[in-house]
């Protein structure tokens, strides 16, 4: 068996990291760029938000029918580290991503990303607060106008103002810390759920089952791919028992849970 190249060896263990295909992460490296850092405080900041909003969302996910805490759920399918950084979804992702994300008013106070605006491609979205952005690979305008019909059905059900500029215009402590995380998300895709938060000088990691704390570990603290930030870990089991039957009664309209609520964008490159 003849062996892979320096670069498609570097390209694989990218992969690990972020879960794209060959064919995205070989230019990538062949450029010079393992693994890519945000560039800008604010870019880092909004990624921060965009990690923390994913792991609220995730847990919906994992309430929609079939509800199941036994298998994974999560927001992000792949992430490709770059400028703009690109984010592929998982199926059902987009409509509990866009709700943590776009401003509201819960209670009197500010949630989501102030200012967060969104425009429209032929092939993708993209979220910008003007001087940051993440792209939406795949979701077209079909996909996008599903995704806030369920934004705007959250705020009716339970009550929420939709405030178009506002939110939470808060900074993310240790922004960077955050920003990393995201970009190496897919190390915690075999796990349950992740959860992820600043606390203090560093950020909190915890998931349940999946890789082991170890792993995780060196894989963070890689040369290439890893990243200096400073991450507390913490691994635990996975669940044994799903869900009782009570909790499988959220009335959910059925555009929302019937079996793809948007199409799977593809792995290829973003065309505009």
């Amino acid at each position: 068996m003849a062996r892979l190249s320096i670069t498609d060896q570097l390209a694989d263990l990218r992969r690990a990291y972020t879960g794209e295909n060959l064919s995205q992460a070989v230019p990538a490296v062949r450029e010079g760029e393992p693994l890519p850092a945000a560039a800008t405080e604010a870019q880092r900041q909004l990624e921060a938000k965009v990690l923390l909003a994913a792991c609220t969302a995730a847990s919906v996910l994992q309430l929609m029918p079939p509800v199941s805490i036994v298998r994974p759920a999560h927001v992000f399918r792949t992430v490709e580290p770059g400028e703009p950084l690109k984010l592929h979804l998982r199926d059902r992702a987009l409509g509990p991503l866009l709700f943590e994300l776009l401003p509201r008013t819960e209670d009197g106070f500010g949630m989501g990303v102030a200012g967060l605006r969104h425009q429209q491609y032929r092939r993708s979205s993209e979220l910008t607060t003007g001087d940051a952005a993440v792209v939406l690979v795949g979701i077209d305008e079909n996909a996008w106008d599903l995704g806030m019909r369920y934004v705007r059905w959250m705020h009716e059900f339970r009550g929420f103002e939709y405030t178009d500029g506002g939110g939470n215009d808060d900074d993310v402590g240790k922004a960077a810390t955050g920003s990393a995380l995201l970009r190496r998300v897919h190390l915690w895709h075999d796990a349950s759920w992740l959860r992820a938060l600043p606390m203090g000088e560093a950020w909190f990691v915890e998931w349940a089952g999946g890789p082991a704390e170890a792993e995780i570990r060196d894989r963070l603290g890689h040369p290439e791919f890893g990243t200096s930030e400073q991450v507390a870990l913490r691994r635990i089991d996975a669940p044994a028992e799903n869900v009782d039957e009570g909790m499988r009664t959220y009335p959910w309209p059925e555009e929302f849970v019937s079996a793809v609520t948007a199409a799977e964008p593809d792995q290829g490159p973003d065309r505009r």
